[in-house]
């Protein structure tokens, strides 16, 4: 026979196929499986004709079902790798790297009595070449008996059906190949264990919610549970029950947890799993205080929380510890984290001892914060002045001749350096009280004057601002706050209107408001007088001017 290409036909008409593929891999495939492989190879040699699986079943005359099956045949022998199910993708392979040398072929004689054996086991689907030649190449790779083979195929049709897929066959097959058990005594000898294991293992998934028969993987995995990790089944059953979701892989990432552990009985797994629930309870706490989102919370317990409970920490102190973290803007793990090793380096353990760490640290930053308005600085304290304070304080000098250097600094460009430097000075000349202060060496001008009526300003202004802070903290109060400052204007458009009858009624809700104010307010000490600023002089608001003009205060003040 002579083929040849007449001249009309163009380099486009083509789709190349490889020789080793038509003479080592297409004898041993079914006429179907070679269809399917020719018309996906056109397909990548003419990408502008791709068509989604349905259309190329159609083309073909074939199902879907049939179509994936082709190319997971393919795939098995190393032509194509299927890369993803949905939507349904497939990358060829060149046919050299698929296979180093031939492919095998096999006797007819040879396993005709085995086929015809096989055929019977499966009698609702014609075994294709393709199958068995999947059957011959596990046998010969592994040395397994033909009536070892017959055993094994047996066994798994018992457990899914006539209608078993070969390839599951042909794992349970590889199974047992890798470990030795190739003849029939061997065989039996291991089916009849998982028989006996079967019910127990079928019990385990129950308890799990696994709504499937046994399989040959969880066979194997009972067999290391029992045997390697040496748990009993009614230790793996009360384990699945407690889980009851995560299926197999968490009940054997958990029996390994286990096992590390040296908890092996039901007591010892039931006391590992609550404290294990415990320490996830109070993860949750942990974030929700910081007021931190995390995904997995296993990481963060690995992490940090573990690590926490073996220094000694106990709840009360790790919440204590995230709430004083997130009142300071430090809401991070990694700083809760750094804050606790500077308190368990320094035996701050106990939930009193850190209770009392903090409480201290709360009256320093008080006595900075005083510092600071009479510096005439308007901010929180930092770690910063917290250090300075630290060295003032080893340097011997009061709180009187820190806020004494605080007052001569006000006004300054930069007053805590400025305090730094009077507070250096007055330690080499050795100075330390008040009273040691010469006051002819400081004549007190203008300046100074002005400097005062600021740092009134804004010592008012600040014990505002932290007063609404605090209110703010009350359930409720920022809503009924909220109204207050909104309802004036609601007020001037009424009656720039002329509406009396909704100028009346914003009075009564401002009335009813201010009421539910002032009763919030009283459970922290406050009244509405405290959010705003309480000057010493209401005519200047301790600005020193009324206008352009100076204020009656002041010449009190110079007389004072």
């Amino acid at each position: 026979m002579t083929c040849s290409f007449a001249k009309e036909f163009s380099a486009s008409a083509f789709t190349d196929v490889e020789n080793i593929f038509i003479c080592e891999y297409m004898p041993l495939a079914s006429g179907d499986s070679v269809k399917i492989y020719l018309y996906g190879l056109f397909l990548c040699q003419h990408p502008e004709h791709s068509q989604s699986i349905d259309v190329i079943a159609k083309n073909l005359n074939l199902s879907e079902k049939d179509i994936r099956d082709g190319f997971k045949l393919w795939e098995e022998f190393g032509l194509v790798t299927v890369i993803s199910e949905d939507p349904f993708s497939v990358q060829y392979l060149p046919v050299r790297m698929a296979y180093s040398g031939k492919a095998r072929k096999y006797k007819p004689e040879k396993y005709s009595d085995f086929t015809k054996s096989v055929q019977l086991l499966l009698p609702n689907r014609m075994i294709s070449t393709s199958e068995f030649t999947e059957y011959f190449n596990v046998m010969e790779t592994y040395g397994i008996k033909q009536d070892a083979m017959l055993l094994i195929i047996n066994y798994c049709v018992d457990k899914k059906g006539t209608d078993i897929n070969f390839r599951y066959i042909s794992k349970v097959a590889k199974d047992f190949g890798s470990r030795g058990l190739v003849t029939v005594e061997k065989v039996e000898v291991e089916l009849e264990s998982y028989v006996l294991r079967t019910g127990n293992i079928a019990k385990i998934l129950t308890a799990l919610g696994v709504k499937r028969q046994p399989d040959i993987d969880d066979a194997n995995l009972y067999k290391v549970w029992t045997q390697e990790l040496n748990f009993d089944n009614d230790a793996i059953l009360f384990l699945a029950k407690k889980l009851k979701r995560g299926g197999v892989d968490k009940l054997d990432k958990t029996l390994k947890e286990l096992y590390s552990s040296k908890c092996f009985s039901i007591k010892e797994i039931e006391g590992y799993l609550n404290n294990k629930n415990y320490v996830y309870d109070l993860t949750i706490k942990i974030n929700r205080a910081l007021s931190v989102y995390v995904e997995v919370v296993d990481t963060v317990i690995e992490t940090y929380v573990n690590k926490w409970l073996s220094f000694g920490y106990e709840e009360d102190a790790l919440l204590l510890i995230a709430h004083r973290c997130f009142k300071q803007g430090k809401n991070s793990l990694q700083e809760m984290d750094a804050l606790i090793d500077y308190l368990n380096a320094r035996g701050f353990i106990s939930l009193s001892s850190v209770g009392d760490y903090f409480a201290s640290l709360k009256k320093t930053d008080d006595f900075i914060s005083k510092i600071l308005l009479t510096a005439g600085i308007n901010r929180r304290p930092n770690d910063w002045d917290r250090e300075n304070l630290n060295t003032w304080k080893n340097w011997n000098f009061s709180e009187d001749m820190i806020l004494e250097a605080a007052r001569l600094s006000s006004g300054k460009s930069s007053p805590i350096a400025y305090m730094n430097g009077i507070l250096g000075n007055w330690k080499n000349n050795g100075t330390f009280s008040v009273d040691a202060l010469s006051t002819d060496k400081h004549e007190l001008t203008a300046e100074d004057y002005n400097r005062e009526y600021e740092r009134r300003r804004r010592f008012a202004i600040s014990t505002a601002e932290d007063n609404v802070e605090k209110a703010m903290a009350i359930d409720g109060f920022s809503k009924i706050y909220s109204r207050l400052n909104s309802i004036e204007r609601d007020f001037a458009f009424a009656e720039m209107g002329g509406d009396d009858e909704l100028v009346a009624k914003y009075e009564l809700e401002q009335s009813e408001l201010l009421a539910k104010q002032d009763a919030l307010l009283s459970t922290i000490g406050l009244s509405a007088k405290d959010l705003v600023p309480n000057f010493a002089c209401e005519k200047c608001n301790d600005s020193g001017y009324i206008g352009t003009d100076r204020c009656d205060c002041y010449e009190k003040f110079l007389k004072k």
